[in-house]
């Protein structure tokens, strides 16, 4: 029997690649020179992969856990002192599945200050910072291929390294996505200041540019977390309105328009707040595309509420997901329950919390109370170093071939 060769035209090659999973097609790369250009290096192969995987929904979705771990008393081998502590790099490792994870390196992996800020399409936005409020250096970074570029940081930013006014140093908020009609990635930051509206500096990627405008509305001190959602091309934050009850209200920036629009919460979340212990509201990533909101207790935390917009711009379409309290979990708050937070929302509305260094997946049925349906504990960062200790952030993203040039 003889055996013959089929020569494919390029076209079908790619056609075909384009239908295969990331993880196999990182594989591939060794088998030549051009494919290994096509699937890492091809802006346009990324973007078809990206959008064929999206229409079959077959995206996958990965948790991107990083460590921060300090020393106590190290002595000279550090410097970069917090207390009396030292830091060291962090550590950056991707959940493969509930019982595994992959380490993965960045070019500037030295660096001590590098936090995970914000994803999208698989891209995910670095930026160092030894406080969280004053980024020195950005970057966009895609773990699945190892693309990795760096960004100019906003004027603001360089001012208040140089400024003894502390009004720069507090408060700076910040989100990164996509505009699909012009196929650009643009970066937000949000620089409240006393007294004046707040300046938003906006970061086009394709023009390697950044622009400055003015929000309409005056919002010191009262934003909430500065990490916002990126949702149906906006992103979301929320915060408290100057007026007689400072109620909450979610503030959307369109990345198209480049301009604010407002999103009403559910009312009863406000309506009868306790000032004893006021509610924290915050958004968050649903997997299944709904902008969802946590309300809970400030201080104490006991409660939460997560509830969706199942039609987005509808304030009559919130309904709430589910409703629980820590009691109703006893072998995950066995310990502690002042400091966990919520990651995110599966398409399937699982809740995935994290606290004490230790994710949960958090089920709630019917009415039913919550059930813990799996957990991860994130594995000692220098086990045979008893001083070393560290926590943890996680932050979900795509697996995606994604890239964009200068």
């Amino acid at each position: 029997m003889s055996s013959c060769v089929v020569d494919l035209p390029e076209d079908i090659i790619v056609k075909i690649l384009c239908r295969l999973p990331v993880k196999s097609l990182i594989r591939f790369t060794c088998v030549s020179k051009r494919w290994r250009s096509l699937i890492i290096s091809d802006p346009k192969f990324g973007k078809s992969h990206l959008q064929l995987a999206s229409q079959l929904r077959t995206l996958r979705r990965k948790v991107l856990l990083t460590s921060y771990p300090k020393l106590r008393d190290p002595g000279p081998i550090s410097v970069s002192r917090y207390g009396s502590f030292s830091k060291l790099p962090p550590r950056f490792q991707s959940l493969e599945d509930k019982f595994s994870v992959k380490n993965y390196t960045i070019p500037c992996e030295k660096s001590k200050d590098i936090r995970v800020m914000a994803s999208c399409n698989g891209l995910v936005l670095l930026g160092e910072s030894d406080n969280c409020i004053d980024y020195k250096n950005l970057f966009i970074w895609n773990p699945s291929t190892g693309f990795f570029r760096n960004l100019p940081g906003p004027s603001f930013l360089a001012t208040s390294r140089q400024s003894s006014n502390d009004e720069y140093l507090f408060f700076v908020y910040y989100g990164f996505g996509h505009v699909s009609a012009s196929d650009d990635y643009k970066l937000v930051f949000i620089k409240p200041a006393l007294g004046v509206l707040p300046e938003v500096h906006v970061f086009s990627l394709r023009a390697n540019i950044w622009k400055v405008i003015t929000a309409p509305y005056s919002s010191w001190p009262n934003w909430g977390c500065g990490q916002g959602t990126l949702l149906n091309g906006a992103i979301h934050w929320v915060i408290r309105c100057r007026n007689e009850n400072w109620d909450q209200v979610i503030y959307a920036f369109d990345l198209a328009e480049e301009r604010f629009r407002q999103v009403p919460l559910p009312p009863v979340l406000w309506q009868n707040e306790d000032d004893r212990n006021p509610t924290e509201i915050k958004t968050l990533v649903h997997l299944g595309g709904s902008l969802c909101i946590l309300s809970r207790e400030l201080f104490h935390r006991r409660n939460g509420q997560v509830w969706a917009m199942t039609q987005y711009g509808v304030p009559e379409s919130w309904v709430k997901l589910f409703q629980f309290n820590v009691h109703d979990l006893p072998d995950v708050f066995s310990r502690s329950y002042s400091r966990w937070d919520m990651c995110f929302i599966t398409e399937s509305d699982t809740m995935v919390l994290i606290l004490n260094k230790e994710l949960f997946w958090i089920e709630c049925l019917n009415e039913e109370k919550p059930i813990c349906s799996g957990r991860y504990r994130v594995e000692e960062v220098q086990p045979e170093v008893p001083e070393c200790s560290f926590y943890v952030v996680a932050a979900v993203y795509d697996e995606t071939l994604v890239s964009v040039t200068e």
